[in-house]
């Protein structure tokens, strides 16, 4: 398939870039320079004309770009440029858009550890940048329902480019990241779908069933909490 990743140079991006790319045509997207792959766009995502130049003759989109910083200005960027990628999939006749949104959209302030998050649960945003991945989530099966777009949001927890694998249930480790997302963009049969990015845990705090069943993540990686720490 030819994929094109925006976020391409940052700690996910480079990740799923070097993971895909021996299976995959792989086009990164950002505003650094991606040494690593021959194909690549250098610009702001904002950019309409840029991202619509972009997407064209990609078989899917890996959307990770989020605008940095903590106010609304910061999150209206990245609103914007979600909805730059998604009209220019729909454009350029990309059928499969995978969306990076956020384990957070399920906060420990209204739902406590002592239960498991669910796709039934509502969000409840509590900061511009949750909602600018709300608002992704929706734009998402927004385009799915009127333009025959298929769309996974991958709500994901916690990453780190210098730590493999995981330590704690929000944690997702390198290897599950990659074969996630290659399930997000290539599983057949998927309209709208929204699904967990964690490895797996013995405390099961994520509902990784629903991932497993609507796109095939099945999670190689394992955390081990103690129980005392389950608080």
């Amino acid at each position: 398939m030819k994929v094109m990743i925006t976020g391409a140079a940052g700690a996910i991006g480079s990740v799923l870039a070097e993971g895909l790319k021996d299976r995959h045509e792989v086009r990164g997207f950002d505003t650094q320079e991606m040494p690593d792959l021959d194909d690549a766009f250098v610009g702001d995502i904002s950019d309409h004309d840029l991202v619509t130049a972009a997407c064209e003759g990609m078989d899917a989109i890996i959307h990770l770009v989020n605008v940095p910083g903590g106010e609304f200005e910061h999150s209206l960027q990245s609103m914007v440029g979600t909805y730059n990628v998604f009209e220019a999939a729909q454009q350029n006749s990309v059928k499969r858009v995978a969306y990076a949104s956020r384990a957070g959209v399920l906060p420990q302030s209204f739902y406590p550890r002592t239960i498991q998050r669910t796709m039934e649960m509502l969000p409840k945003p509590e900061s511009y940048y949750t909602i600018s991945k709300v608002f992704g989530e929706s734009i998402g099966y927004m385009y799915s329902a009127r333009f025959d777009m298929e769309v996974v949001a991958v709500r994901i927890g916690n990453f780190n480019r210098n730590r493999d694998l995981p330590a704690h249930p929000h944690h997702l480790s390198h290897g599950d990241c990659i074969h996630l997302f290659e399930q997000a963009i290539t599983h057949p049969c998927v309209k709208f779908e929204v699904v967990f990015g964690v490895s797996d845990s013995d405390w099961p705090l994520y509902d990784l069933d629903h991932g497993r069943r609507v796109i095939g993540y099945y999670p190689q990686d394992r955390s081990h909490v103690p129980l005392q720490e389950r608080t």
